[in-house]
């Protein structure tokens, strides 16, 4: 089940400086529904059945017990949602240090941190989403945007891969992969003539 995470985290470390290996914890991300869910994203061939699965998944990813941190979700994700960066990014932020094992934390954080193009830091909250839930096709397909906008194609390719092998139900995803795919082949075409 987590074998697309630790092969994206090999590329990593061997691709992007910086990155080291670490165990991995799941924190809150541990629903019991959560593993029957993948097997039947990855299982069905029904594009709207997909859709349902992957929003269910969603749903469970942010589940959070604790009052004032679903509060300070909400709060950041509205603020998100209205172009606040600066309140966004307080409150999530604050979030991740009184739940630092709430996944989608960090992934929204990841998330306004892509949208004002700070790659770096994104990058490490997808770090920390990634060491929280393996599974976090959304975390794995933002970095492999990212890997795009500076222009690692290579590594771009393997993390669009590890996140269809999650979830194999991404049209922007595959669409981009195929992109990168034909660039490639391109490449190794011209440096062979």
């Amino acid at each position: 089940m987590r074998k697309p995470f630790f092969r994206v985290l090999l590329i990593l470390t061997m691709g992007v400086g910086g990155w080291v290996y670490q165990s991995v914890a799941l924190g809150d991300q541990n629903h019991p529904r959560l593993d029957s869910l993948f097997q039947e994203l990855r299982a069905t061939n029904d594009q709207e059945a997909a859709q349902e699965i992957s929003d269910e998944i969603w749903r469970l990813w942010r589940e959070v017990d604790d009052p004032e941190a679903a509060e300070l979700f909400a709060l950041g994700q509205r603020a998100m949602t209205e172009r606040h960066y600066r309140t966004a990014y307080r409150h999530f932020s604050e979030l991740v240090t009184t739940m630092p094992d709430f996944a989608e934390g960090w992934n929204a954080r990841a998330t306004l941190l892509y949208q004002v193009e700070s790659y770096d830091e994104s990058i490490s909250d997808i770090k920390e989403t990634l060491q929280r839930e393996p599974r976090h096709f959304g975390a794995l397909a933002g970095l492999g945007f990212i890997f795009l906008r500076q222009h690692q194609f290579g590594p771009a390719i393997n993390v669009f891969r590890a996140a269809l092998e999650i979830n194999p139900h991404m049209p922007q995803i595959h669409q981009a992969l195929k992109q990168l795919e034909l660039r490639e082949e391109n490449l190794i075409e011209q440096n062979t003539i």
